[in-house]
């Protein structure tokens, strides 16, 4: 359906602007045309890939674009305007017309009385189109099978069955979102003192998101993963509303939006491929209460919510004041309301379970965000700014604390757990100083600084503090050269950290963690960060434009991390990223940029592998049968460090030139000035991850190496062959390729070493070659 709406836009808007190129006669040098009162320029190309663009399956290639193989009109530009009164405009735009990434913006209105701009678009992203495959028919989100596995043929491995059958009915599937989003803003002064806005915002994406792993089995070792897709129909609308009033010193604001989220397919539904004994002849499922993935047993089907519907109101108040000493106040307060009643599902779908009952039908969510903002700039004296912000931010969860008891939900009687879910709240406050003072006409130095306080109810550390400062240096000794400098020092403590409290452990089923164990985005952290940059035009004095305007630039960013309180995570890491460019413009006509980055990520952690195994005879005094009580300082020869290493460079080229006429032996073949831009891109990466250690157990092993590479080449030429028309041709190039092996990460443990696993793999990252070109025309009116 959509596909014909964006064909009959395209056909429609082609006939238009042929419409008004033949009916419409220009009434000026400027290409301006007048019909009636209205006064309409504007532009429209239209053009087609005279051949065939790359086979639409390399889903990283056309990512987010739409290469249809079919007539293209990129863009459409209209202006119009009232001539009786010029303080009336309409100017529309619209790109990629029929396509899936098309936009149309209308922008509107009466210059100083009223501005309205609609706009619609649609954001395609291509995640892997029919590269990977699933054993599932699809509608919405209900997953279903139309044959199961035969039963294990005797003297077969283990797990030959499900093969088997995954090999015969995995059809390719495609994978991918089309995001529609409308847009209307509109805005409303009626005297200099008055201000009314009122926005709305609607947005459909849809389609089949990343892959998605789904489960059957009680415990760890027999699970049954079955892979489906993730669908994705939301409607979501965002509105809003707001009046302010300025007067000469001070101005007054008060807003209200309100988001509503609605989830076409909030439910997700699979069958289970393993039932082959509780199957009839006319292929009906008896769903069983004994999960067996070798015997064929156990719930004929599987069932989670998905995202919930939910809502959201926010009303905020805003304003500021003009002070003396040169100084600005301004403040804003905002306080809402988040609700989610979506009503729970049962347990389990699996009908010959014990009916169990539901604590309360739905959440009863309630969340009230409070949000306070205050900002002082100040300039006392001429070379001095003073600037500080406070920001406070609140979030109250009301969610009532639910407990989930002795549910048995995992397919095997025998097995319960317990958990409760405890509504997570936190607040934030922050506050932001810096001073700035120009100390000679060239040299400028700020200092900057921010504390951070951080509570929260529910996390491994109820209260983080974290304190930033630093200086920054801005240098220009001339207008030729230029230099800027910053250093900035981090510090956040993670005070009383302990991953084992009693509501973690209570959410988490009764499990407990290492203690030693640090997450890195909660434990103790010590920050260094360095930036230096300038830049420089080597032959600013000479008179010759073709040495003068040669610019060379360079940039060194490095920062460290460092975890002293982590046993057991991140260790320590580090990023440094130089950067050198040259630009060089010697005139209007021509413009030459060449940029090399480079980048590296280092990293290393310590981990343990604790489980129940015979007494080791490196390790003798080690608990080997009681793995809670197995600790590095207990069984340091358990524990393994892993480290790596990410890096890439980046190589950017790019020329933009406009071509003289093109006389060859006195014939002029080309009559006017063309223009010519190509750019270049190659960049490539290298992924490494080693280990080493855990001599007691199963030793430590490495990741292969893993690594990409990205050519990319963009080719546009345009000639102006007659007034108000011009000849656009392009050429894409593409190239992608990869050392992947570790993409899918359970690639190694698939085959007969899992036999219960029905997983298909599906990636969007596959090695291709792609080009394409276009002619298009354009004309001008």
């Amino acid at each position: 359906m959509r596909d014909s709406i964006n064909h009959a836009l395209l056909v429609s808007a082609v006939l238009l602007v042929l419409l008004v190129s033949v009916l419409v006669v220009p009434r000026n040098a400027n290409a301006q045309t007048t019909l009636g009162t209205v006064s309409m320029q504007g532009s429209a190309e239209v053009g087609v890939f005279p051949g065939s663009v790359p086979a639409t399956n390399v889903a990283k290639y056309r990512e987010y674009s739409d290469l249809a193989q079919q007539v293209i009109a990129p863009e459409l530009h209209l202006l119009l305007g009232d001539k009786s009164d010029d303080r009336i405009f309409t100017d529309f735009r619209a790109y990629n017309l029929g396509q899936n990434n098309q936009m149309y913006n209308l922008h509107t209105g009466v210059y100083g009385l009223l501005d309205i701009q609609i706009q619609y678009l649609d954001m395609p992203h291509y995640l892997s189109d029919d590269v990977g495959s699933i054993a599932f028919s699809q509608n919405g989100g209900d997953f279903s099978l139309s044959s199961h596995p035969a039963p294990p043929t005797a003297g077969q491995p283990p797990g030959k069955n499900i093969g088997t059958w995954v090999n015969d009915v995995a059809n390719p599937t495609a994978m991918s979102l089309l995001n529609g989003v409308a847009n209307l803003n509109i805005r409303y002064t009626p005297d200099p003192h008055w201000t009314y806005t009122a926005q709305f915002n609607f947005q459909n994406p849809s389609g089949n998101d990343y892959s998605f792993g789904t489960m059957f089995g009680p415990s760890p070792g027999t699970y049954n993963i079955s892979q489906v897709t993730q669908p994705v129909n939301y409607d979501i609308y965002n509105y809003g509303v707001g009046v302010e009033y300025a007067a000469d010193w001070w101005t007054l604001g008060a807003k209200y939006n309100g988001s509503f989220f609605e989830n076409q397919d909030s439910v997700l539904t699979w069958s289970n491929p393993d039932v082959w004994s509780e199957l009839s002849p006319t292929g009906a499922c008896t769903s069983s209460a004994t999960y067996s993935p070798t015997g064929g047993t156990g719930p004929c089907t599987g069932r989670m919510q998905l995202y919930p519907d939910n809502q959201a109101h926010t009303f905020t108040v805003d304003g500021g004041l003009t002070l003396p000493f040169n100084t600005r106040a301004m403040g804003s307060l905002s306080y809402g309301w988040w609700l989610q009643s979506e009503s729970f599902i049962p347990y389990t779908a699996n009908s010959a379970l014990p009916s169990q009952r539901l604590p309360q039908s739905n959440l009863g969510g309630d969340v009230q965000p409070f949000f306070a903002n205050a900002t002082l700039v100040s300039n006392p004296i001429e070379p001095l700014e003073l600037r500080g912000t406070y920001s406070y931010y609140d979030y109250n969860n009301e969610d009532p604390a639910i407990t989930f008891k002795g549910i048995k939900s995992l397919n095997d009687v025998a097995s319960t757990f317990t958990a409760t879910a405890f509504p997570f709240s936190f607040s934030d406050q922050n506050i932001d100083l810096s001073a700035s003072y120009r100390i000679t006409p060239t040299l400028a130095a700020r200092l900057v600084g921010r504390i951070d306080t951080e509570h929260n109810s529910g996390m491994m550390v109820l209260q983080q503090d974290t304190t930033s400062y630093g200086p920054v240096l801005d240098w220009t000794p001339s207008d030729w050269l230029e230099f800027q400098s910053s250093y900035q020092y981090a510090n956040r403590d993670s005070p009383g950290y302990n991953n084992n409290r009693t509501s973690l452990v209570e959410q988490d089923a009764g499990s407990t963690e290492l203690a030693d164990l640090r997450r890195f985005d909660e434990a103790t952290v010590h920050v260094n960060q360095f930036n230096l940059s300038g830049s420089l035009r080597p032959f600013h004095s000479s008179e010759d434009p073709q040495l003068n305007s040669l610019s060379l630039s360079a940039a060194m960013n490095y920062d460290d991390y460092s975890y002293p309180s982590s046993v057991i995570g991140l260790q320590h890491s580090s990023d440094y990223t130089p950067s050198v460019g040259v630009t060089y413009q010697p005139s209007e006509d021509f413009n030459l940029f060449v940029n090399y980055s480079w980048q590296a990520t280092d990293w290393n952690m310590a981990a343990m592998q604790r489980q129940s195994h015979a007494p080791s005879p490196i390790e003798p005094s080690c608990p080997a049968s009681v793995p809670d009580s197995q600790t590095p300082q207990n069984c340091p020869s358990q524990v393994w460090t892993s480290y790596g290493r990410d890096q890439g460079s980046s190589v950017d080229v790019g020329i933009q030139t406009s071509l003289p006429p093109l006389v060859v032996e006195g014939s002029q073949l080309l009559r006017n000035k063309s223009k010519l831009s190509i750019k270049y891109t190659y960049a490539v990466s290298t992924d490494l991850t080693h280990a080493n250690g855990n001599a007691a157990l199963t030793p430590a092993t490495s990741f292969p190496n893993i690594g990409t590479q990205f050519q990319e080449l963009i080719v546009q030429y345009e000639y102006p062959f007659k007034k108000n028309m011009t000849l656009d041709l392009g050429y894409y190039f593409n190239h992608f390729g990869e050392n992947d092996f570790a993409w899918d990460n359970l690639k190694s443990w698939m085959g007969s070493a899992s036999p219960n696993s029905t997983f298909v793999g599906a990636t969007s990252w596959t090695p291709y070659t792609g080009n394409a070109g276009y002619i298009a025309l354009k004309y001008r009116f």
